[in-house]
């Protein structure tokens, strides 16, 4: 069934707000975690100085003994590096779900990319892929419709994985080089991966298609034991 162009983006404007409340909810919840296992190491300290009152006595060994409180503490430490990390890949899901409610805007490349990098390296680690990921800090921006772009670098990483094998690696390096913002995918060079991305594509390929219809461009060198596939996009209008 073919979708209108514009019920499309609706409908993903629609998935974008539903995505950002439910992301400002868990970190909601996330707050209350780490707030509440901030609170038990402060009674935790509080208790083995002796200024517990009655409630003490749930800790003791023996009389006149002190609680070793170190395992309790190491515990609640750990809670909260959990609920750091899980707040971080909370952030990034929430300005993902943000991006899919604009149709076009100019931003920073790699800004927009670290908000799939949990989803690229999670995708490689069930390939069995090493996935290094390197992204430039940037002074340039780009102007393209957000959410395209995401698939884009996403869809043409998945291809260049599908020509790897379990064990292999994958780099990927982002960044301004030569007046447009690029994004460069270096493999091992085998018979693998002979089929991917053809220099003289014959069809289509949706994501290449992407990349060009948002003024880009996509092609492949190989040497040395390697393949490099470059995804690259122009600046917005006054950034070269």
């Amino acid at each position: 069934m073919n979708i209108v162009p514009g019920l499309r983006v609706a409908q993903l404007q629609v998935l974008g707000r539903a995505l950002a409340h439910v992301a400002h909810d868990v970190q909601n919840h996330l707050a209350i975690i780490s707030e509440s296992a901030g609170l038990m190491g402060d009674l935790l300290k509080l208790k083995n100085k002796q200024r517990f009152g009655r409630i003490r006595r749930f800790f003791k060994r023996g009389q006149g003994q002190r609680v070793n409180i170190e395992p309790f503490l190491r515990g609640l430490n750990a809670i909260q590096e959990q609920v750091t990390q899980g707040s971080t890949l909370n952030q990034r899901l929430s300005s993902f779900a943000h991006r899919l409610e604009e149709t076009n805007s100019v931003f920073y490349g790699n800004k927009v990319l670290e908000e799939i990098q949990d989803a690229l390296v999670g995708q490689a680690r069930e390939k069995g892929v090493r996935l290094e990921i390197k992204l430039d800090r940037e002074t340039l921006m780009i102007e393209a419709d957000p959410p395209r772009f995401q698939l884009a670098v996403f869809g043409n990483v998945e291809q260049v994985m599908e020509g790897l094998e379990s064990g292999d690696w994958l780099a990927l390096e982002a960044g301004v080089r030569e007046d447009r913002f690029e994004v460069r995918l270096t493999s091992p060079w085998g018979e693998q991966s002979r089929g991917l991305l053809p220099e003289e594509p014959d069809g289509q390929n949706l994501c290449r298609d992407i990349v060009k219809d948002l003024g880009g461009q996509v092609w492949r060198q190989s040497g040395d034991g390697t393949c490099v596939t470059t995804l690259a996009f122009p600046l917005a209008s006054g950034e070269t």
